[in-house]
């Protein structure tokens, strides 16, 4: 995911304004994604000047390439400008060399992709290409744009582009061959305005990116338009048109060859600006490469946890904080259960009645991590509310590459817009890091919690989003109550600390209890004292004493897990992990790390808490509940490899500190 901008020039006359408003519209996009930004700058003589960085935008303004670079924009040749900000994922932050940029296509266009396309190998052996595999998906798809532009022309190409992708696409195109422009979009995720007094067209991902520009131009807020999903906006002979692309059209090619060479081809100047100028601690992320090997040395006593006694209803085992069994071998949990009741259909569809637009625009905002609960809350609010929602994701660096496929599967299915708020990624993986190292000098499983604090700032975020957009309805697939974990609580000495599925729900005392129980073992581990600090205190905060107003799907509707697994396997392809029958919490890189910690200290994980409410649900019964937690706890190597190799950390120093030094509870 990314954040792509820029303008299209309908006259040879200056603006000095466009460096300012290309700045602004760079320093917005910041939001974005934080690993990588770039800009391209094509002149009416075909000559392309390009900068790309692993830099944000903002530092990138700061280099002298870049203030050489951007001083074109103020002369009178130029006819186009393209830029990006962008998220990496793990394998372009391992290699450098494969950083996002704009892509030079048949030696006439250039174009930038935001987006992730899932079927990318698929579109390549189409192309009939026998070489490896790119690691950027924008290469393959410029080329598979590139081969039906042998048969079709720019609409029906496009239009047979989005019929045959999977995943999300918006696109800037700019072709040199007749100075054509296009913006075209499968999400929505794409606005432009164009200002009649200097007779250029801006665009950018998302509409409040334009809240700074409209002041300099002679434009309102109304001009703002959105690129509707599965439309092109284009630009040819100096006119402005938008049409529907007809993504059923599979009619034969014309043989029509639109592949021409332009008369005066592109001239690229690439400057690829790159630093390692990285603080110690992160200049170690993205450089270790742990061996899976030496990790999978790394297992469980399953003899000895296998021995521990567990609930004869349920199967939480007696290392459960605060457990106690009756006469029968029933446990509190079981026994002071009270049955989970929903508000039910109608009184969601009530409050959608309430909210929803007649008129396609925007009327909820959604918070979407690619997980399968959050997923098949998207498709629900679409489908059976009938609901415009805005999906928002916090990327806080560890959502996993096939959390962020799985989004990209969804969101371009569903034709919803995206708005991607992307925190700086490397400090909070240092910060992960940091907190790693000092927890094994003392390692307390009441701290665990503390590993996923960076994202916490979540709910800051979306409630900031609701305000931009002026959206009061704003829908949060958490809350599932079968996924509350009677033991992270329990291990930090605060008993039945039971939320209702929503954690700043809990009880006064009780926060005041854990807040005591933090403050303890910082004053015990001096370590954890370090740069995640003031982040770790706001997280907190925005976690048990900030109010939020919104709404928890799976307070209304029944949590049917084969049902909403069928419906995202069969109708989106969702990308499920192959080295564990586990489906829950896979868009979470985090989670394979700290229920290895769970395991190890109990014998049991969120895996357990969750079947077991399962069984007092009567969901499911014990015994395919033990089957089930008995492969869903295995260690997760490549998951592990994962976590280790973005963090800098050498997992196998990691895991054998667990297994020497972490007490066990059995």
């Amino acid at each position: 995911m990314c954040g792509i901008l820029g303008f299209y020039n309908f006259s040879d006359t200056s603006l000095n304004s466009n460096i300012d408003i290309v700045n602004i519209l760079m320093k917005e996009s910041y939001s974005r994604g934080k690993e990588e930004s770039g800009l391209a700058i094509a002149d009416h003589h075909n000559n392309l000047h390009i900068i790309k960085s692993n830099l944000d935008s903002k530092k990138l303004f700061k280099t002298p390439e870049f203030k050489k670079m951007i001083s074109f924009l103020g002369e009178k040749n130029v006819q186009s400008a393209i830029g990006y900000s962008n998220i990496a994922n793990h394998d372009l932050q391992l290699n450098q060399s494969n950083k996002q940029a704009v892509i030079i296509v048949d030696n006439r266009m250039m174009l930038v992709h935001n987006g992730i396309i899932t079927n990318a190998a698929k579109l390549w052996k189409t192309c009939n290409k026998k070489s490896e595999l790119p690691k950027l998906d924008t290469i393959i798809l410029s080329e598979y744009f590139k081969f039906l532009l042998n048969s079709y022309d720019k609409t029906e190409a496009l239009a047979k582009t989005f019929r045959n992708i999977e995943g999300t696409a918006s696109l800037a195109i700019y072709d040199t061959l007749d100075n054509s422009f296009i913006l075209t979009t499968n999400t929505g995720s794409l606005y432009y305005v164009y200002d009649k007094k200097s007779k250029k067209l801006f665009f950018a991902s998302e509409k409040i990116f334009f809240n700074d520009v409209i002041k300099k131009l002679s434009c309102v807020p109304k001009d703002v338009k959105q690129v509707k999903p599965l439309t092109a906006v284009i630009i040819k002979n100096l006119e402005l048109t938008s049409v529907e692309l007809d993504i059923t059209i599979d009619n034969q090619p014309d043989n029509n060859n639109n592949n021409t060479e332009a008369t005066i081809p592109l001239k690229a100047n690439i400057i690829d600006y790159s630093t390692n100028d990285l603080n110690p601690s992160a200049s170690k992320l993205y450089t270790f490469q742990n061996d899976i090997n030496k990790l999978r040395n790394h297992d469980f006593d399953y003899e000895k946890i296998y021995k521990i006694q567990r609930c004869t209803k349920c199967i939480l085992p007696a290392t459960t904080p605060f457990i106690k069994f009756d006469d029968k071998g029933v446990c509190n949990y079981c026994n002071e259960h009270k049955p989970i009741k929903q508000k039910g259909f109608d009184a969601l569809l009530e409050i959608a009645d309430k909210y929803r637009k007649n008129n396609g625009d925007p009327d909820c905002l959604a918070a979407f991590s690619g997980g399968k609960d959050s997923a098949y809350g998207l498709n629900f609010l679409k489908k059976e509310l009938n609901l415009h929602p805005l999906a928002y994701s916090y990327d806080w660096g560890m959502t996993t590459d096939n959390g962020r496929r799985n989004q990209a599967r969804i969101l371009g299915n569903l034709g919803v817009e995206h708005i991607v708020v992307a925190a700086n990624i490397t400090m909070k993986r240092m910060h992960i890091r940091q907190n790693i190292l000092a927890w094994l000098k003392d390692p307390h499983p009441g701290i665990v919690t503390l590993f996923m604090q960076g994202d916490k700032q979540c709910e800051l975020h979306a409630d900031r989003l609701k305000k931009k957009y002026n959206l009061d309805l704003m829908f949060f697939f958490r809350g599932n109550e079968l996924e509350i974990d009677e033991f992270k609580a329990g291990h930090c000495g605060v008993k039945d600390a039971d939320p209702g599925g929503v954690i700043h729900h809990l009880e006064p005392l009780k926060k005041a209890k854990l807040l005591a129980f933090f403050a303890g073992r910082y004053m015990q581990n001096w370590s954890l004292f370090n740069s995640s600090f003031a982040e770790t205190s706001k997280a907190f905060f925005s976690t048990y004493i900030q109010a939020h107003n919104y709404v928890y799907l799976w307070h209304y509707i029944p949590w049917e897990e084969k049902k909403i697994l069928d419906t995202l396997i069969n109708e989106f392809n969702f990308e499920l992990p192959h080295e564990t029958i586990q489906t829950w919490r896979t868009d979470d890189g985090s989670s394979a790390f700290y229920n290895y910690i769970y395991y190890t200290v109990q014998g049991s994980t969120e895996n357990d808490s969750f079947r077991s409410r399962q069984i007092r649900e009567g969901l499911m019964d014990r015994q395919t509940a033990l089957n089930l937690v008995n492969k869903e706890n295995k260690p997760r190597y490549e998951a592990l490899k994962w976590y280790f190799d973005i963090l800098g950390l050498d997992g196998d120093y990691v895991l054998g500190e667990i297994d020497k030094n972490v007490k066990r509870l059995y």
